[in-house]
């Protein structure tokens, strides 16, 4: 049995700034409380016994214990006013989902610091650390990390040197202490970053089926064992439900043995890393020239998409997301004209709705394909007319440079 999984398994919307909103019910007066961020203790923040609250934003998980511990109860937008005693609630977590979270993709640094809250001796980098004791050997005072912070990008963290052992997802944003970094039960030793990876959310699991049945039931209920992995983008799984416990990062690969890989008897739950906003150039190997918006950007109807030599403007400059091609000269997305799924269709931009027509796939053999079919890719139309450097979609030809691009990040 196989399935393919193209967004969470369990929907949860995303949020770059969570925010919940508690109200003591003794004191219906009293000025609310609003936390954007994990809280391991309610106690330390003088939390009547009695409250209401309202999720703002975002998908909130709360514990009847401090740090995290014990069942969570999911707190979701559009559930209107909670009622709950201190005894149900006393530490809340915001899912860190990813997407607008990172801002700064090709902005690389962290900042380590050597006590909890961001005190103590501080240092930074700007690349893979593959052993931090030897990064910190000449800083003698500084013993183990106590916080960190995540100026820009994607990090993963590593409890053993060369990026091996138990790993955790670092996200841009404030880890405070060892609670904020959840899963990770040791020291810190080893750090790298993700390179941006410009393909669409996608992975392919297959159960053993005649011992395990339907895998896309299973995974939904919570534990998904013994799997054939097939990873066409970044995925973070968990070995517990709602997103916690022990991560593993999945990187574009074949996983033939779950268990041999990773260890665990099951999976509790999967997302999908969102891809971060990233300007790009998309150079044709044939001609050597760039995917360029030519005629007045003011008026999306006057305007045709051709390949043409560099020359640095925002009319060559393309935004990358969830499968669109944006111009950032005018806001609008590559779109194949109609829709037509027939070799020769011609290609312009359009405002973004999200359909098929505007969507597109980046290919390791450097073609970009079209949601519309497999066998359309982007193609320079050629010949001796005066469209010969338009763009087009057009049927895969084997050895076509024409139908190669380049993407070069900015």
């Amino acid at each position: 049995m196989d399935t393919s999984i193209t967004e969470e398994l369990r929907g949860v919307p995303d949020c770059s700034i969570p925010e919940i909103e508690l109200c003591p019910q003794s004191d219906p007066a009293c000025c609310p409380i609003h936390i954007q961020r994990a809280v391991p203790n309610l106690e330390e923040l003088n939390i009547p016994k009695s409250v209401s609250f309202t999720v703002k934003s975002g998908v909130w998980l709360a514990y009847p214990d401090i740090n995290f511990k014990g069942q969570a109860t999911v707190l979701e937008e559009d559930h209107g006013l909670f009622e709950i005693s201190a005894t149900e609630m006393k530490s809340l977590h915001p899912l860190q989902m990813g997407g607008l979270k990172v801002e700064m993709p090709m902005n690389l640094k962290v900042i380590i610091y050597e006590k909890p809250h961001f005190h103590g001796h501080a240092k930074e980098f700007s690349e893979h650390i593959d052993s931090v004791p030897k990064f910190l050997k000449n800083n003698g005072d500084f013993h183990g990390i106590g916080s960190i912070r995540v100026i820009g990008g994607v990090w993963v963290a590593y409890e053993k040197e060369h990026f091996k052992g138990q790993q955790f997802l670092l996200e841009e944003g404030d880890f405070e202490d060892s609670n904020a970094c959840g899963a990770l039960s040791g020291p810190i030793l080893s750090f790298r970053f993700l390179q941006a990876v410009s393909l669409v959310s996608k992975i392919r699991l297959e159960a053993l089926e005649d011992l395990f049945g339907d895998s896309r039931e299973m995974a939904r209920g919570g534990g998904v064992p013994y799997f054939f992995f097939l990873v066409l983008h970044r995925w973070i799984a968990y070995e517990g439900s709602n997103f916690l416990g022990r991560q593993i990062l999945l990187e574009p690969n074949e996983i033939p043995n779950w268990t041999a890989f990773s260890g665990w008897k099951t999976i509790g739950s999967l997302r999908p890393m969102k891809q971060p906003a990233v300007y790009i150039r998309i150079k044709n190997r044939a001609q050597d020239e760039y995917l360029t918006v030519t005629g007045n950007v003011a008026d999306t109807r006057a305007t045709s998409v051709c390949v043409s030599p560099y020359t640095g403007k925002t009319t060559q400059i393309w935004h990358y997301c969830r499968g669109l091609f944006k111009s950032k000269a005018s806001d609008t997305c590559l779109d194949v004209i109609g829709g037509r799924d027939t070799p020769g269709a011609k290609v312009a931009l359009w405002p973004e709705h999200g359909q098929f027509r505007q969507k597109w796939k980046l290919n390791r053999n450097g073609t970009i394909s079209s949601y519309l079919s497999d066998q359309l890719v982007l193609d320079v139309k050629g010949g001796n007319y005066y469209d010969k450097t338009h763009v087009i979609v057009n049927q895969p030809l084997e050895g076509a440079e024409t139908q190669k691009w380049d993407i070069e990040i900015l």
